[in-house]
């Protein structure tokens, strides 16, 4: 029986824990730079247009005892934002500062709402803002943590100006408060079809219809961002390139059906025994790539081989001539980029088809230069 291995097994160095939201990206959107971009703009003119409200704005915005306590928390913001687009320079893809820079804008915007004397404060419109911004930007995960993120903090708000509010609710403060509620329900309603339809288009343009594994395309896309973290981080990442021994006969011999039967027995054993934030494509063929994040090289022999046991086992289970050639290589030190690597590690395969007639392990190391 293989099982599909566990982070630390065959690692003397342990993957870090993540809490979920952070270690499954796969959840959030890809985010471009110009994205960001244009967000953090929108959050420069807030606090433009926050410090003029509140200083210029009179005792009909502010209760004059609260105008150092709101100049400090702007203060505060922008330092804060500026450090997050600091790093947002250096690292575009970062789910930890995505989440920090959110709940920094609610607490700030939170603190607004508190000290406005207003009971239709404008800060409960950024409120909506910064949930349609994070939804629309990162996917429905975030905009869910930022709706309820608000309605805590706003709950919070009410409950500290209770008094105040009580004495200067109206009708229309109460129906201002209810369309908000009703806007961030619909667009969420909204938001969750577009992903769905997102979803299926992306897996109809990434995933190989007869294994279900990623298609070449949908290797380059994710694989991008994994090499990212190689080149930001120096973590070791290894790539195994697997082709089928005798696949052309069984094709010739038995006809293509059970060709088709033959690969997707094989995605289905790759599947099995590599992990969750491990990717597996059916790259052209009978070919098969994995990317393995934060594996180094003894870690990726100890795959290869529990891979090959597992296509050798089947294969002699139903009496074919069929076995698996791999070659390997690490990233960065056989390369920083896929296509530059995958090319190293092809040779190291072609290599294992050279030197056994197939079935063999080869590394990057091994070919000549």
């Amino acid at each position: 029986m293989y099982r599909r291995r566990a982070s630390d097994t065959a690692a003397p160095a342990r993957r870090r824990w993540q809490p979920p939201f952070l270690a499954s990206p796969a959840c959030l959107r890809s985010v471009t730079w110009e994205d960001q971009r244009s967000q953090f703009v929108a959050r420069y003119l807030f606090w433009v247009v926050g410090l003029a409200y509140f200083n210029f704005g009179g005792t009909d915005t502010l209760v004059p005892e609260l105008l150092a306590a709101v100049n400090l928390v702007h203060l505060v913001y922008a330092v804060l934002t500026t450090l997050y687009l600091l790093h947002a320079l250096r690292r575009h893809f970062s789910p930890l500062r995505w989440r920090l820079a959110m709940w920094t804008d609610l607490t700030g915007v939170a603190f607004c709402a508190f000290a406005d004397a207003s009971v239709s404060s404008p800060a409960y419109l950024v409120f909506l803002a910064i949930i349609l911004g994070n939804g629309m930007r990162y996917g429905l995960r975030p905009f869910a943590e930022a709706a309820v993120g608000s309605a805590l903090l706003v709950t919070a708000v009410l409950t500290v100006r209770g008094t105040d509010y009580l004495s200067e609710m109206s009708v229309t403060g109460l129906f201002f408060l209810l369309f908000g509620v009703i806007v961030v329900l619909y667009s969420y309603s909204l938001l969750a079809r577009i992903d769905r339809q997102r979803q299926h288009l992306v897996a109809e343009s990434s995933v190989d219809t007869l294994t279900g594994l990623l298609n070449r395309r949908g290797l380059t896309e994710r694989a991008e961002r994994l090499f990212g973290d190689v080149r930001s981080h120096r973590r070791p990442l290894a790539v195994l390139f697997a082709d089928l021994d005798g696949f052309k006969g069984i094709n010739d011999a038995l006809g293509h059906h059970v060709g088709d039967t033959v690969l997707r027995k094989v995605a289905g054993l790759i599947h099995a025994t590599i992990r969750d934030s491990d990717l597996a494509a059916r790259y052209g063929g009978d070919e098969f790539v994995v990317v393995m994040p934060e594996t180094n090289l003894s870690q990726a022999k100890l795959v290869a081989e529990r891979l090959q046991a597992a296509v050798g086992q089947w294969a002699r289970d139903g009496a074919l001539n069929l076995s698996l050639s791999i070659g390997m290589g690490e990233a960065p030190s056989h390369g920083h980029e896929l296509d530059g690597l995958l090319q190293r590690v092809d040779s190291a395969m072609y290599l294992c088809k050279q030197s056994y007639g197939g079935g063999g392990i080869r590394c990057v190391d091994d070919v000549p230069a």
